[in-house]
């Protein structure tokens, strides 16, 4: 099975054309061309001419041997061995010897010996030869790979702070376990710079383990995101544990080759796979920046691998890349990964965003619905208030009116019996008095039942012409007995007229002037109401020196039920009533407060008003 499994790998090089040495020899004598050495294979060349090529400031560079040991001799003293070519200790995967001209005469002789332990990579695809400089040599074979390997570890560190418990734990774990795997095979190609005490074998198997692990991540990543469809990721999967078997459970280095061969066309398939999706999505949405990100790093990903796999199987001679495109895979899985965290806090941005406006949206309406709803119990409350009293009024009035009626006729009658009884004497004048006294209550009791009935509208229809001051003078007549001590003056000029509800009005006067008989706590109390004419509006200014009102709930006095009067003593209702009622007669109040000076409200009222947008205001 193992010499089946070899030569399946020897034949692919072989139909691929591949020679073990190349037929230009650039003036070096062949001595053994790999030949096998127990269970490695040896390739020997020695030449004189090479050292005259050699000038102060180039560099004699060897070839590049997968898996190779260089032993070079000067003039038959060792002069340089790059590993281990017993591989018993790990060395550089990809390492090339390089020797300074300047250690180099120009009559030398140069033997130069090669071991690998892979039959697969006994080739060359050049022989030695001078060159201006082995710098670039030096910065692919190793410092490229020191500098891969830290960048994905960073990555690793990074994908678990900054990912972890903001997206699922699967996109965390592709990340981290890609990065570290793919970090781990860099390190592994450079052994010797890391000093890892353990055999060639062991280390490549490690190595393509890892590489292959960092692929699936990649691999898994694109099928999560549906970049890859279910054959694709089916079938690498089957070829990944086929290889992975092959390297882990294999008895050679060329059995280990294989397991690694195995995925390779797999691997190639999903990764043109998720470039032609992302070509194809950025021709119908456009090429956005992640899709842009997305095509560039995964086209360095697959550049780089392609260039190692020619380079390996000796279709070409190049440097190896990987661990560059490695971290050009990973750091679109970061970005990727950080894309779909945006577009998680995105989609819950514009759902607060959206909920915030709903709930700002329902709460405005539910404010609405309330105010129209203290709007609409004040006026009930007022109606069924205005009603009953209107009931109570109509049998007070009623009562009071039969009693007046008989007091009044007996009064006259009365007073001329008395009169023809009593001479002209002291006692009379006094009667004469009395019988005034009499008159002038009966008199009062006729007026104050007649302002009752006006202020009640039991004698007027819904609207008619008001003239403002009989309106407060009726007022004025029912708070006479609170209105005692007070310097209460009334100026309203006999144009102020207008048209509208009587009721409303004298409930609007009524509530403003008790309003105002209750803020008055000073000595001196002062109400003045004025009215006059102002172009076609009437203006009606009711003024007190009372304690005020507060800046702060200035703009709250008009809201139904609110009041700042004790518990027992308000209902909030009464200037909510005037607010409404003025602005049914299509009119404007405003009010003028300072705290501890006193209060101005003004009220403007149109002295015509259209009588369908009356009707339709109430």
């Amino acid at each position: 099975m193992h010499d089946f499994l070899v030569s399946i790998l020897l034949t692919f090089s072989t139909f691929l054309g591949i020679q073990t040495i190349p037929g230009n020899t650039n003036g070096w004598n062949v001595e053994k061309s790999w030949n096998q050495i127990g269970d490695a294979w040896e390739f020997s060349a020695s030449s004189t001419s090479i050292a005259s090529q050699c000038d102060e400031g180039k560099t004699l560079v060897f070839p590049q041997v997968v898996h190779g040991i260089h032993t070079i001799y000067i003039n038959n003293e060792l002069f340089l061995q790059t590993g281990d070519n017993t591989f018993a200790k790990t060395s550089a995967f990809y390492a090339r010897a390089v020797v300074d001209c300047k250690y180099i005469k120009k009559d030398a002789k140069i033997d130069w010996h090669v071991v690998t332990y892979s039959k697969y990579f006994s080739r060359i695809n050049n022989f030695p030869k001078v060159e201006n400089t082995s710098a670039k040599y030096y910065f692919f074979d190793v410092i490229l790979n020191i500098l891969s390997a830290g960048c994905l570890l960073i990555l690793a560190i990074f994908s678990i702070f900054i990912f972890y418990k903001r997206v699922e734990n699967k996109y965390v774990l592709s990340l981290f376990i890609g990065s570290v795997s793919f970090a781990l095979y860099s390190m592994l190609t450079t052994a010797n710079i890391f000093d890892f005490n353990v055999k060639m074998i062991v280390a490549h198997k490690f190595a393509d383990v890892f590489v292959w692990i960092g692929s699936l991540c990649y691999i898994y990543f694109f099928r999560q995101y549906g970049y890859l469809g279910k054959i694709e990721f089916r079938s690498f999967i089957g070829a990944f544990l086929v290889g992975e078997s092959l390297i882990i459970f294999g008895g050679s280095p060329d059995i280990v080759q294989l397991g690694t061969t195995i995925p390779i066309p797999f691997a190639f398939v999903g990764l043109s796979s998720f470039l032609i999706h992302s070509v194809n999505e950025g021709f119908k949405v456009g090429f956005n920046r992640n899709i842009k990100l997305g095509i560039f790093s995964i086209s360095i990903f697959v550049l780089a691998a392609s260039n190692d796999l020619l380079h390996i199987t000796g279709l070409i001679y190049s440097y190896m890349i990987m661990p560059l495109g490695s971290v050009a895979g990973v750091f679109f899985l970061a970005a990727a990964v950080n894309q779909n965290i945006e577009s998680t806090y995105n989609e819950r941005d514009g759902l607060l965003v959206n909920l915030e406006k709903k709930v700002v949206e329902k709460t405005k309406h539910l404010e609405e619905t309330l105010s129209s709803l203290k709007s609409t119990q004040a006026e009930l409350v007022q109606s069924a208030k205005l009603a009953s009293l209107g009931t109570v009024s109509a049998g007070i009035a009623h009562e009071i009116n039969n009693s007046i009626n008989y007091i009044s006729g007996a009064i006259i009658p009365l007073e001329k019996k008395v009169y023809a009884l009593i001479p002209e004497t002291a006692d009379r004048r006094m009667i004469e008095k009395l019988f005034a006294a009499m008159k002038e209550g009966t008199s009062l009791t006729v007026d104050i039942v007649k302002s009752l009935r006006t202020f009640t509208g039991l004698n007027q229809a819904e609207f008619k012409e008001v003239v403002v001051s009989e309106s407060v003078n009726s007022i004025q007549t029912i708070l006479k007995s609170k209105l005692r001590g007070i310097d209460f003056k009334c100026e309203i000029s006999a144009d102020c007229v207008t048209h509208g509800n009587l009721v409303g009005l004298n409930q609007v006067f009524m509530n403003l002037i008790t309003n105002s008989l209750d803020a008055l706590n000073k000595s001196e109390k002062q109400i003045h109401i004025k009215g006059y004419k102002e172009n076609d509006n009437i203006v009606i200014s009711i003024k007190d020196n009372g304690i005020g009102i507060d800046a702060e709930i200035v703009g709250r006095i008009f809201d139904p039920f609110f009041t700042t009067k004790d518990v027992g003593k308000g209902t909030g209702l009464g200037l909510h009533i005037v607010s409404k009622e003025i602005e049914k007669h299509k009119g404007k109040i405003k009010v003028i407060s300072t705290k501890n000076v006193g209060t101005e409200f003004l009220i403007t009222l149109p002295a015509l008003i259209d009588m369908n947008q009356i009707r339709e205001a109430a």
